[in-house]
Order: C-alpha cells, then structure tokens, then sequence
C-alpha cells in the first residue's frame, strides 16, 4: 500500500516508521509506576529522563496523550500489555479530577500533577479531558463522557477571561512553600497553545451531535487564534489580553512556535464547519512559515517536538490544501529528523526508545506520544487520534 501525503510518497519510511513507534510504545511501559496499594502515583509515568538518571514525572496531559498513543499501539499490534497500560495511567488521571463538595467551584477540573497539585494549566486539563473523551470512544464506558461533560461544564464558568479567551492557569489552594515549588500562570496573556484547545470541544461535537460544543465561545477562540495570535509571519505567538501585542519575553521561551501545541489542527475542524476561508488561509500561512524555517538536518527547530506535529497537520489537512503542497522531499526530511532523535540504549530503559528531544541528552514524551500517535496512524493501522475530521 502508497503512503503519500499532500504529493509526497512516503511509503519506504513505513518499515522504520512502525519500528520507531512500537520502541516508543514499550519505553512509555518501561517509564510507567508499578501497580502497588502504598503508590499514590501508580499508573503515572516518567515524561522526561536524563542522561544523569534524573526522571520527572507526568503531567495531566502527559498522560492523556500517553493513554492515546498505547491505544493506538494496541490496535497495531494487538499487544494487550499496551492496552493494559494504558488504562493504568487512565485510573491515575481521574484521580487528579477534582470533585470536592468543600470546592465546589473546582467541580470537575484536573489537577495538573498529582492529587495534591494545587494549580493546573486549562490548556492541559483541556488534553485530560479530550483523553476522557477518547477513553469512552475506545470502551463505551459512560463514566469517561461523564466525566469529559463535567470538565467542560467546568470551562464554560470558570475557565474563560472577559474576552471569551481560556485563561492561562487557574490555583485552587496556596502554593507549596518553596522557589522550587512557584507557579507560574500568566492570565494576563494570550496563549497562543489555546488554538489546540478547539480540538477537544470539535471532537465533542462529533461524538454527542450537540452543537453547543462549537457555538459562539468555540466560534470567538477560532476567529481570535486567527486574528490576534497568529502573527504576520505565520506564527501563533501569545499576546498580551488588554492591548494584543506580543510581549517582549514569551514565558514559554517560543515553545509553540514549529510546534503549535496542535492549533492548526483545530483550525481544520473549524473549517470543516463553517467553511470560513480564514481559517484555511491561516493553516496554509503557518505551513508556508514553518517549512520556510527548515534546516538541512530536516528540523524546523532545534527541538524534534514540532516534526509528529507537523507532520501529522499535514496528513489530517491534505484534502482542504487546494493546490498547495510542501516543498519536495520536506515531509520525508521531517521523519529523519525525528528518526535520528531516537534513542537506542537498552542498557538504560527509561531512556531506550524515546527521543532525545532537544538533542541536549534528555528524553521526552512530548515529542515521544505525539510521534507514536501520528506514526501509527498513517504508517499502520493505529487509531485515528489528533484528527482534524
């Protein structure tokens, strides 16, 4: 079978493709907290380890693209490990969904670490709760919708600014004592991350048919994401909320700039559903830029974490693109970047199989579950998670 993506024939990097996927797979279980009743952290997983043997753990959304990228690994090779795995770590997300009767304005959010993180960032619990949505795709398990429903109820009181822009973080207790332990949430911006955030709600509407998850608040984020955070260079940045303008310090130090955090993606299904030019317009803008940026090396930054992104963009906008397509050999030049990242040290198996992310020595599982989602998707016959349809 032809692989070939917006007129790029990509069938030969399918050996690799899957090969790279299933070491990402199997490093995601070898990073994974043992089943144990004293582990308050069993099922949670190790996202980033060092070449010191330093390891930190995941985040809500660390584990809800965790969680996709074994489903998908499951239905490729049909592995039940991978299967169990997953629903390992979907056990340790809801118990960082809040449901205190003595907070009740909190009903339904997700901490962003651990039972005890006092704070999470919308946009990740964003990602938790379309893992919650993806779960009771993959189950049929009403509690999983249940919950997906109750994190969106949640958003719409509490989780916008005046501008109908999801706000950057929320804290819901005081702050561990400590620098080490600080928070950092910048509702006085923008983020330009929040474009991803359409995702979750346009996959709602797929599933329920209720059209109230794309209305005017899901309507004012697309047209925002297009007009105040995409920048005349093609780029989202974040801005400040009361002028639009983009700081002079991004506090994410340009961290969703060839990455962005899955924006154009929501973009797609915008589009899908209105029809709106300006939203195509905009997706062909960022690919006009990203690809403008890429290296001899086949990256357009110095970190891997954009390439699946990117990549995956692609596959999922291929059939609104009209007559554009990226410059020739430039999807192929993306893989091997992204394949020339992964680590084979089997020595070492909280390192074995994932991508050294920022060629720095250090894993990740940013660029690791987002690459072993798209890859599977397009190479094999994994699940069709991050779709733009």
């Amino acid at each position: 079978m032809s692989i070939v993506i917006a007129g790029e024939d990509l069938t030969g990097f399918a050996p690799k493709a899957l090969m790279a996927a299933r070491d990402l797979a199997d490093w995601l279980l070898a990073c994974q907290m043992p089943e144990n009743h004293f582990f308050a952290e069993a099922g949670d997983y190790f996202v980033s380890c060092g070449p010191d043997g330093k390891t930190f753990r995941s985040a809500n959304w660390n584990l809800a693209f965790g969680i996709m990228g074994l489903l998908s690994a499951y239905r490729h090779f049909g592995d039940e490990k991978y299967r169990t795995g997953a629903m390992r770590m979907a056990r340790y997300l809801k118990s960082l969904q809040m449901f205190s009767p003595f907070q009740p304005e909190h009903y339904g959010c997700f901490r962003e670490m651990s039972p005890q993180t006092p704070w999470c960032y919308v946009r990740d619990a964003v990602s938790a709760a379309w893992a919650m949505l993806e779960l009771y795709r993959e189950t049929k398990d009403g509690e999983y919708l249940e919950r997906a429903m109750l994190w969106y109820r949640w958003f719409r009181k509490h989780g916008m600014d005046a501008a109908g822009w999801p706000i950057w973080g929320v804290q819901f207790e005081e702050a561990f004592a400590g620098p080490e332990n600080a928070i950092r949430i910048h509702n006085e911006l923008h983020g330009c991350f929040h474009g991803g955030s359409l995702n979750f709600f346009y996959q709602m509407y797929r599933e329920t048919g209720d059209r109230e998850f794309v209305g005017d608040f899901y309507l004012n984020i697309a047209d925002r994401f297009v007009t105040e955070i995409q920048q005349p260079d093609g780029f989202f940045r974040s801005v400040d909320a009361l002028t639009g303008k983009v700081p002079e310090n991004d506090p994410q130090n340009a961290l969703h700039r060839g990455n962005d955090d899955l924006g154009t993606l929501g973009l797609a299904g915008a589009f899908r559903l209105t029809g709106k030019e300006l939203y195509r317009e905009a997706i062909l803008k960022f690919f006009r830029a990203v690809f403008a940026r890429q290296g001899a090396d086949g990256g357009v930054e110095a970190s891997c974490a954009p390439d699946p992104v990117i990549l995956n963009a692609v596959f999922e906008t291929r059939d609104i693109l009209g007559n554009w397509t990226p410059p020739a050999g430039a999807l192929g030049r993306l893989l091997e970047h992204l394949f020339s990242r992964q680590v084979k040290d089997p020595v070492h198996p909280l390192r074995n199989g994932a991508f050294d992310e920022s060629g720095d020595g250090w894993v990740c599982a940013r660029s690791g579950c987002y690459a072993l989602i798209a890859l599977l998707k397009i190479f094999g016959r994994g699940k069709t998670y991050l779709a733009g349809k």
